[in-house]
């Protein structure tokens, strides 16, 4: 069991939050939680506010070694934003409409600056969403494409009718010459994405896409291109595997799925 903390009304970051996932994760694989206690609080760790209620969540917990140095297991207040802690293992099960996914699991170190979680994982996007916020003080965008390795986001640029398009790889950068953005453009709020449903479906995408030995090659969040003002907002999710198999579903950022494009 890990000691108090004396920051218990510290406020949480998504990447602290991404933290204490790792620490369920690892308890759900060594026999720590059933699967229920696991999704419970994975979705209670998603939606803390405070290290109080994170640390309620893995007090009764054995933390991994390697896990060990996280702020919530050491009871100090996160490390400034350039330290990366990955998430350990994400062992979740995808659920879309009736099928099950396939379970999935993303292991890393913890590092400095490069290299960055995955970040189409959850932790990845927790991780990206932690470290856009921080650098421009919103969580607000026109459209995001996330790689496994590196981000793409296009963004308002405060200038009437520009559009800034930025490349993320631990740090932002502009990236091409500045363009256009017509006065329909719909811009979304990422802190809306429910991060522990995605994080669920996104380990299983393989199987919801029955995309054998799959791997999740991208995913786009946008509204669809003409899609009219009562379109809603789409997460794109986009598996393929060695024999080029392909296949994608949709989801709401709530998790709801909208299709599913099997292989």
């Amino acid at each position: 069991m890990k000691p108090p903390s004396p920051t218990n009304n510290l406020r949480t970051r998504d990447a602290d939050r991404a933290d204490v996932c790792s620490m369920l994760d690892a308890a759900l694989s060594d026999g720590q939680l059933t699967a229920a206690e696991h999704e419970t609080r994975t979705a209670t760790a998603m939606r803390a506010e405070n290290f109080a209620a994170l640390d309620r969540l893995v007090d009764d917990l054995q933390v991994p070694a390697e896990l060990a140095a996280t702020p919530v297991a050491r009871g100090v207040a996160r490390v400034p934003r350039r330290w990366w802690i990955p998430v350990g293992a994400i062992v979740l099960a995808g659920l879309l409409g009736a099928g099950v996914g396939l379970l999935g699991r993303t292991v890393g170190d913890a590092v400095l600056g490069d290299p960055l979680p995955d970040l189409t994982t959850g932790n990845g996007l927790a991780h990206f969403v932690a470290d856009y916020r921080a650098e421009y003080g919103t969580t607000i965008a026109d459209e995001l494409t996330l790689y496994p390795e590196y981000a793409l986001v296009e963004r308002d640029s405060g200038k009437p009718g520009k559009q800034d398009e930025l490349k993320y790889r631990g740090d932002f950068e502009k990236w091409g010459s500045q363009g256009s953005r017509p006065p329909d453009t719909r811009s979304f709020d990422l802190a809306t994405v429910d991060l522990a449903r995605y994080a669920r479906l996104v380990s299983g995408a393989a199987g919801t896409t029955r995309v054998p030995n799959g791997w999740v090659s991208h995913v786009l969040v946008r509204y669809p291109p003409g899609g009219g003002k009562d379109a809603e907002l789409e997460i794109s999710i986009y598996v393929k595997n060695e024999a080029e198999q392909s296949g994608y579903f949709k989801i709401r950022p709530n998790g709801e799925p909208i299709a599913v494009y099997p292989a």
